[in-house]
């Protein structure tokens, strides 16, 4: 019998465009398995107060109940220290906004707690598009060995969620870990880099995917603020450095 609690874990559900009823009542089922902190919905299709829904969500209303809900994926942005989106279709590697990581390689505790997440879901029938995937600080992908490589949304949704609940669930004392570096120093970061890329000569349209490969890379890293902090000091030294010589 399981007696621990996880504590700390602020994990958000968010659902892009969902358009089916029962499948928003099972995630909110998901959501009170593993304690997820509220379901986010941007521009649903449908009604997710309705009787399907509720019937599937079963003892898990209040999920539906407090749900918020909003027009655009862009008015939650801020919302969060960090969005992870998800997807069924890995990219090829000329697709650097579909490279995906694995739930499994989420193995850093201490960014699990001490951040505020959101895991974005895309519609049922074509998933997420790559403008907001762009929005988005990491992406992962359940790899399915059978011939149906598409997961029900709401599966998808347990297993992502479980995948959060494993590495957490043996992190009993959360005040001796380390933070790591909050959403607005990681922009500041981006901000530089991408001042400096600018800053260079090199194919303009190259410049948009060495951008977003780096984002990928440092959120994958799930870096320290020292870290994040080294970083800005030298890129800034770099792009001073590089300004001077063009004078």
């Amino acid at each position: 019998m399981m007696d621990k609690e996880i504590k700390g874990v602020n994990c958000s559900i968010i659902l892009i465009e969902p358009k089916v009823e029962g499948n928003i009542g099972a995630i909110a089922r998901v959501c009170n398995n593993f304690n997820a902190t509220e379901l986010v919905l941007i521009s649903p299709q449908v009604d997710h107060l309705s009787e399907e829904a509720r019937n599937r969500a079963r003892h898990s209303k209040h999920y539906l109940e407090n749900a918020k809900v909003f027009s655009e994926f862009q008015d939650v942005r801020d919302r969060f220290s960090f969005l992870i989106g998800t997807s069924a279709k890995a990219g090829k590697t000329y697709n650097v906004y579909r490279q995906p990581a694995f739930s499994w390689e989420w193995t850093d505790e201490k960014f699990l707690l001490s951040s505020k997440i959101g895991i974005v879901f895309g519609r049922e029938d074509r998933g997420l598009s790559n403008e907001e995937l762009r929005l988005c600080d990491y992406l992962v992908s359940i790899p399915v060995p059978g011939e149906q490589r598409v997961l029900n949304i709401s599966h998808a949704v347990a297993i992502i969620l479980y995948e959060v609940w494993k590495r957490t669930y043996e992190v009993v004392d959360t005040s001796e870990l380390a933070i790591v570096s909050v959403s607005k120093e990681r922009e500041m970061l981006f901000t530089l880099f991408e001042s400096l890329v600018n800053n260079i000569d090199y194919e303009e349209y190259r410049k948009p995917n060495i951008i977003h490969a780096f984002r990928s890379i440092v959120n994958r890293s799930f870096a320290s603020k020292e870290e994040i902090h080294t970083l800005i000091g030298m890129f800034k030294t770099i792009l001073e450095q590089n300004q001077q010589s063009k004078k």
